[in-house]
């Protein structure tokens, strides 16, 4: 435990160490000027506007961050032997792999924080000179929907931790983690709408739905974490789901990708 520690805080301050703060405080400044500009452009429902397009901003920006970030504390690590280096301390494989992934979360948990405090606040201003029929709630909504998108992006790192453990080049780490964000987002949309057309599937039937079925299993559908619309329309209604049935699936796959991670990292050969 002491050493998961020890390797947590030395994750963490590498993290900041690397000027985050300077990219938390640029990307606040762009994520208001954006959501101000799409108010802007919607003269009918103008924080509605606002508040959509800045949770899209967070959401493509903070999980790609994470990935870069896991590709500098592992990929890179490996790829200039520093690794040998860290795994001369007296602790396992699996606590180094497990402290870089929480130091990562909690950084990107902290980031996803700070551009929902200032897209709340832009919204807020918005709000206030504009009547709207339906009105934003930026109350219990607006968090479970933060914290969704908290849960989203750790899914992703867990995913680019996986990747680092296992990859020979750095630059796979993002690369693939992207292609995998993107997936993961879309597959359910994708095969929600092959399972409706599969009346055009003359041959091979029961195989074609058995196939959609595994997708939908080995695939997490982190596309279900996107629960805006109880925000942007304040109507708790609107979740497709449970709070614990959102939560439940992507923690698995989050406890998934961390025991690969581990279990291949131990077994990795460094020359």
């Amino acid at each position: 435990m002491q050493a998961i520690s020890a390797d947590f805080r030395l994750a963490v301050l590498i993290l900041f160490r690397s000027r985050l703060w300077l990219v938390a405080l640029v990307l606040s400044i762009v994520l208001a000027l954006i959501a101000w500009l799409a108010g802007q452009f919607s003269p009918r429902q103008p924080a509605t506007v606002a508040l959509d397009v800045g949770i899209s901003f967070i959401r493509l920006v903070v999980p790609v961050l994470g990935l870069l970030q896991i590709q500098e504390l592992l990929a890179r690590e490996v790829e200039k032997k520093l690794i040998l280096t860290s795994l001369t301390y007296p602790r396992s494989r699996a606590s180094f792999v497990l402290a870089r992934y929480a130091g990562t979360t909690l950084v990107g948990t902290l980031l996803v924080l700070i551009l929902a405090l200032v897209l709340a606040a832009m919204a807020a201003y918005i709000a206030s000179g504009h009547q709207q029929a339906t009105k934003i709630d930026l109350g219990l909504p607006y968090i479970i929907t933060v914290c969704l998108i908290v849960l989203d992006m750790a899914v992703i790192v867990a995913f680019g931790v996986m990747l680092a453990t296992i990859a020979t080049a750095p630059h796979l780490v993002l690369l693939a983690g992207i292609g995998f964000m993107v997936i993961t987002r879309s597959a359910s949309t994708i095969v929600t709408l092959l399972q409706s057309e599969r009346d055009l599937v003359i041959r091979g039937a029961e195989w074609y739905q058995q196939g959609l079925q595994w997708v939908q299993w080995l695939v997490p559908d982190l596309a279900a974490l996107d629960v805006r619309p109880i925000a942007l329309y304040g109507k708790m209604q609107l979740m497709a789901a449970p709070a614990w049935a959102l939560v439940a699936m992507p923690a698995a796959y989050i406890a998934i990708l961390l025991a690969i991670a581990c279990m291949r990292f131990e077994k990795r050969q460094f020359n």
